[in-house]
């Protein structure tokens, strides 16, 4: 019966044609009841196919949208047993408490029967009980006081005048520079070309500077801390790389990364960040100060090692 009111949902998504039950099912086997938020959960499958059954693709797929808080790390290929039976694993990572719905897989195939091009083989439904990392009782976020940098005034304001100060610092390099240029000289002298001031690079470092001087995690903004540093990553990859970050999850964002920002572990190195990043905004974890400022310390790590891996004529594109 959950397999028929599984197969009657799928049926309603637009372009899937439900498979038929007959000589074949699809059973996905959870190895674990319940995990801690942010933890592997690995999913087994097991797949019988009618023998007139041929499948397109040996790896399964999410059928519908991933709900809020889930993350797919991996899906293996199935292998075939000699009792005709495919088997596989796929890695998962929740990252919202209680009872929660492990995504509906399906394998689009054939039967060598009229009628019956194509379709495609939903599995069926199973569940995981999520627990929280920190015992029951903490203060909720609520409890904690905005902090007061000074009576009034915003910690934005901060940031506008220091962006101000910017401004004006740079307005008073490019006066003294046109004042030198109309110096009679004897011999021409060519600078060396310099980084511009307001590359997106440049601000990104700016803005993380003004993120480690405001100490949000030693006043018990934690959360506020690691969301506006992520935020400054993604606002990179938007100016440096025109990847709508904003608009992409952690796992879409992975994969949306050009090819030069996914060499010697990049994309493993900004998982992990992400991961981090999640636990706290999702699960509520607080980790000490000293380990929010190395979070911040290993993100500024990570724009480094993606500003020295732009390619030559990408960043000469950037500056103009």
């Amino acid at each position: 019966m959950r397999f028929l009111l599984v197969l009657f949902w799928i049926s309603l998504l637009p372009g899937v044609v439900a498979a038929q039950v007959s000589g074949q099912s699809f059973e996905v086997t959870p190895e674990v009841d319940s995990a801690t938020v942010g933890d592997t959960v690995t999913l087994r499958f097991r797949v019988r196919l009618d023998e007139r059954d041929l499948l397109f693709d040996s790896v399964p797929q999410p059928i519908a949208a991933l709900p809020p808080g889930l993350r797919i790390l991996s899906v293996e290929k199935l292998t075939r047993t000699p009792d005709r039976i495919f088997h596989g694993r796929a890695r998962l990572a929740f990252y919202r408490t209680g009872r929660r719905a492990v995504p509906v897989f399906g394998l689009p195939f054939m039967r060598a029967v009229k009628g019956l091009g194509r379709g495609t083989i939903p599995s069926d439904s199973a569940f995981v009980a999520i627990v929280a990392l920190t015992p029951a009782g903490n203060p909720s976020l609520k409890d904690i006081r905005e902090i007061d940098l000074a009576p009034g005034r915003s910690p934005w304001i901060l940031v506008a005048a220091a962006l101000a100060a910017l401004l004006l610092i740079a307005a008073y390099v490019r006066l003294r520079s046109r004042q030198a240029d109309v110096t009679p000289t004897l011999t021409p002298v060519t600078a060396p070309p310099t980084e511009p001031s307001f590359t997106p690079y440049a601000l990104a470092l700016d803005q993380l500077h003004l993120i480690e001087r405001a100490r949000w995690p030693e006043h018990g903004q934690v959360e506020r801390h690691y969301e506006a540093i992520v935020d400054v990553l993604r606002q990179y990859l938007e100016s440096a790389e025109d990847i709508p970050a904003r608009e992409r999850t952690s796992e879409e964002l992975l994969w949306a990364l050009p090819p030069h920002l996914t060499e010697d572990g990049l994309r493993e190195f900004f998982g992990e960040l992400l991961d981090q990043a999640d636990l706290v905004k999702f699960a509520k974890h607080r980790p000490h100060p000293r380990t929010a400022q190395d979070f911040l310390h290993r993100c500024r790590t990570l724009l480094e090692r993606w500003h020295q891996a732009v390619p030559t004529d990408g960043l000469a594109d950037a500056v103009r």
